[in-house]
């Protein structure tokens, strides 16, 4: 079993595209993420891409985009999950690549978290156990007052407070940023949406990280003042509509086990449980 490094995203991609393709929706982060650099994206820090192997072939592959979580991609067999998480541990700690966590399938992590604390000392702390939904098919909710837009450069102030918002509540382990910066550059390129009534919105959600044939929806928020009417059930159901005719093949979302309303309202539009994904952050 090997390790090898990328410095090159288009090397990584060209050599590893056809193996993500066989689980691309379970693979969302590391491909999305990979292709998202490989068009102009520019990570904070030096993104790493590293594939594991051996005498048969890739057996998963690694993205980080430092500082968050290293992600680890589905394998080719899970009998090999001691093996491959053995060797990646040690070739990060041999190269000294620091990690804040790790994302994957909940055997991948925990064989992950117990190799990396063995040899670093650093506690695993669970900070997200998720599910992948995928949707090929749109289910109308009840419907509710109200349209979907997508945002515009005059709804910059808003977007970036609501996005702090939910960073606060749903994702409070995360890596705080500049809420201002990532709202103008979700409406640059035009990933930002939301649910408007009477000229007003509210709630919102963005679109990003699209692979070969599938794009990923996130980041919904909607104010405690307006919760309980459907309006974040109509808004995502109305932009996975809009993404599944702009051509793309199929719709994703990760979701927060510990919150029964959201599982439940999705699955109600047409959202189907593909697998579960934990996210570990590392004691300092």
């Amino acid at each position: 079993m090997r390790v090898e490094q990328y410095s090159s995203v288009d090397t990584f991609i060209h050599e590893h595209r056809e193996f993500l393709l066989q689980h691309e929706a379970e693979n969302n982060l590391p491909l999305g993420l990979s292709m998202r650099i490989q068009n102009g994206w520019l990570p904070a820090n030096p993104p790493f891409f590293a594939a594991i192997s051996d005498e048969q072939g890739t057996v998963g592959v690694s993205v980080m985009t430092s500082p968050h979580a290293l992600t680890i991609s589905a394998l080719r067999d899970t009998s090999l999950v001691d093996q491959a998480t053995e060797a990646l541990t040690d070739y990060l700690c041999n190269h000294n690549i620091e990690l804040s966590g790790v994302m994957s399938a909940p055997i991948t992590t925990a064989a992950f978290c117990a190799a990396w604390q063995a040899k670093t000392g650093r506690r695993p702390l669970l900070s997200m156990n998720e599910r992948i939904y995928t949707l090929t098919e749109v289910i109308p909710p009840s419907s509710v007052a109200g349209s979907l837009k997508q945002a515009t450069n005059a709804d910059v102030e808003w977007l970036a407070e609501w996005l702090a918002a939910f960073h606060a509540e749903a994702l409070p382990t995360e890596p705080v940023w500049n809420w201002q910066a990532v709202a103008e550059r979700q409406i640059a390129t035009g990933s930002a949406w939301y649910w408007e009534v009477d000229g007003k919105p509210v709630s919102s959600l963005g679109s990003s990280r699209p692979t070969v044939n599938g794009i990923c929806i996130g980041a919904v928020s909607t104010p405690r003042q307006f919760r309980g009417k459907g309006y974040a059930s109509n808004a995502v159901a109305a932009l996975s509509q809009h993404l599944l005719n702009q051509g793309f093949g199929f719709c994703m979302l990760f979701t927060d086990l510990s919150n029964p309303t959201s599982n439940k309202i999705y699955q109600a539009i047409g959202f189907r449980p593909l697998c579960d994904v934990d996210q570990y952050r590392f004691e300092e």
